[in-house]
């Protein structure tokens, strides 16, 4: 058993002046002063009750006692060290968990039929429950653990909300085929014709209206709701068009009998945050789903 009060750094020191060959080279090596490198050295030589190294010229030699006691010595210093190197293994299996999750229904549809299939077959102890959250939900909710992450667009939050931008979303229009539009698709037929919104309660700002007021132009909104699913329904039916991230319009369009264009304008992408509190910083299992969502993000 190892004596309680023997201080493990000498023998990092004792180590060290052998590697060195002096108690001056010891001491820089070890960013320590000269005496307390001598210090050091003698209380060994009570301990041992052995002079550990002798002079020889300008080098400190290692007696018979010192020359047995080093290879063990080394021995530890190395697995010592290996093992603040090594970081332990992380085995997302032992950590069942179910998140809760604040996403849009279009976010969902893109992010979750790929995750919740990878989850289910290699990490079924990992369960999740989303729901659309408002703005103003954000910080409460992150911060008194009801959520654990939340994607939704560029916003301001409190200082203790951490977030990283996982996606730029740029926008196309929808319309249903045969649509009289795509004979002649310009700013002037774009804003004559009558639109359908998609907008979540308490997000008053849109990219898209934005940038048509530089314009100086706006839309004649026919039909407002707040699930893209339900508007795209409305799009095939009538001659309503809608303009809306493009990834989730390419996912319908083999489903749906509607047609994706690019926009007669300019609308600058939309961007797309994942969102957690602080104290899940450093959190492995919330570090790894984070990791997920980026993943997924960048195959989009």
């Amino acid at each position: 058993m190892l004596h309680s009060k023997i201080d493990l750094n000498l023998f990092l020191i004792l180590s060290t002046i052998h590697e060195q060959g002096t108690i001056t080279a010891a001491a820089q090596k070890l960013h320590l002063t000269q005496p307390a490198v001598s210090h050091a050295l003698t209380r060994l030589r009570s301990k041992f009750n052995d002079p550990l190294f002798v002079r020889h010229g300008r080098k400190m030699l290692p007696t018979p006692l010192c020359q047995s006691l080093l290879p063990d010595v080394q021995q530890a210093l190395q697995l010592l060290q290996s093992s603040l190197d090594s970081k332990p293994s992380f085995d997302i299996g032992k950590y069942p968990r179910q998140f809760n999750l604040g996403l849009r229904d279009i976010l969902e549809s893109l992010f979750f039929p790929e995750l919740v299939t990878d989850l289910q077959t290699h990490t079924p102890n990992i369960t999740l429950s989303s729901r659309q959250i408002l703005r103003d939900e954000l910080q409460p909710a992150l911060s008194q653990g009801q959520l654990d992450i939340v994607i939704d667009v560029l916003m301001p939050t409190h200082k203790d909300i951490r977030s990283t931008l996982i996606r730029n979303e740029p926008f196309s229009l929808i319309c249903r085929q045969g649509h009289p539009i795509l004979q002649q698709l310009t700013l002037d037929s774009y804003q004559n014709a009558q639109h359908a919104l998609v907008s979540l309660k308490g997000f008053s700002v849109d990219a898209v209206d934005m940038a048509l007021a530089k314009l100086g132009v706006s839309r004649n909104i026919a039909f407002r709701c707040e699930h893209y699913f339900a508007a795209m329904s409305v799009i095939c039916r009538c001659d309503m068009i809608m303009t809306m991230p493009n990834t989730y319009a390419q996912l319908l369009k083999d489903k749906m009998p509607i047609v994706v264009s690019p926009l007669p304008f300019e609308v600058p992408p939309l961007p797309v945050h994942m969102y957690w509190h602080q104290h899940a910083d450093q959190d492995p299992v919330n570090l790894w789903l984070r990791n997920k969502f980026i993943d997924l993000a960048a195959k989009l």
